[in-house]
């Protein structure tokens, strides 16, 4: 194991689980905007020390890396999630790099159940979008997304790729959110049918070879009950050449 390897595998779930403290961080002002200016900033502090975290890992991972320029050209997505909040410090941006790094984190601990990672997927992209949406137009003129159910509903029929109408983003970043939601929606939708057919086929695959392991049973009892009858007609050939038995005569 290199000591790439060895240092992913020690740092997937304190990662997974500082995912998980920036998404409560992400999630606590925007479902209840009363909290006080101090616990804003505090929270906000665990979204830049998450982000922060996770930037640290990919710097070291490329330093473990036995051919840095490789493990750069083969993860672009994770220094574009890394790099993208330096130059715009925006919070939606620190959103995109922490959900971008701590699904590739996921994939991995979850790389051989492959439902469960895009069942939690699909609810973590759902529940994030709902809030970002809504942090975007609550406050924007002639928004009708003005609440987290608001925008939980509208992410999860965008997400379907539905669409009634009846919540739509007025907003820039808003419609940013819907772009990037549908083509999630899309992609995973793909996928969820794409391991449906592949299951399909591995399952027609299994019952196409038992059927054939049993053919080939019934195969081998066949040719033994072929050479069971030669042998009984070879036997009855036999007897019927030669003469009856004549029973002694009787008093």
């Amino acid at each position: 194991m290199t000591r790439s390897s060895r240092w992913e595998r020690a740092t997937d779930t304190p990662l997974l689980a500082l995912g998980i403290a920036f998404l409560i961080a992400y999630a606590t002002p925007i479902i209840a905007p009363e909290i006080s200016p101090g616990w804003h900033l505090f929270l906000e502090w665990i979204e830049i020390g998450t982000w922060a975290a996770f930037a640290i890992d990919f710097v070291v991972r490329v330093n473990l890396a036995e051919d840095r320029r490789a493990f750069v050209r083969t993860h672009v997505l994770d220094l574009l999630a890394v790099a993208l909040p330096l130059f715009r410090p925006l919070r939606a941006l620190r959103v995109v790099s922490v959900v971008i790094l701590s699904t590739r984190r996921l994939s991995k601990v979850l790389k051989n159940r492959v439902m469960t990672y895009v069942g939690i997927t699909a609810v973590s992209v759902w529940f994030i979008a709902g809030l970002a949406v809504t942090d975007a137009e609550r406050n924007a003129p002639g928004a009708n997304i003005v609440t987290v159910w608001d925008g939980w509903w509208w992410s999860f029929i965008t997400m379907a790729t539905v669409g009634f109408g009846d919540h739509f983003p007025v907003t820039i970043d808003g419609r940013l959110v819907a772009v990037g939601l549908v083509v999630t929606g899309i992609a995973l939708i793909g996928t969820i049918t794409a391991y449906i057919a592949s299951w399909f086929a591995t399952a027609s695959r299994e019952a196409e070879e038992a059927i054939k392991v049993e053919l080939g049973v019934n195969e081998d009892k066949l040719d033994a009950l072929t050479v069971e009858i030669g042998e009984l007609k070879a036997l009855v050939e036999r007897l019927a050449g030669r003469p009856l038995p004549v029973p002694p005569p009787t008093d």
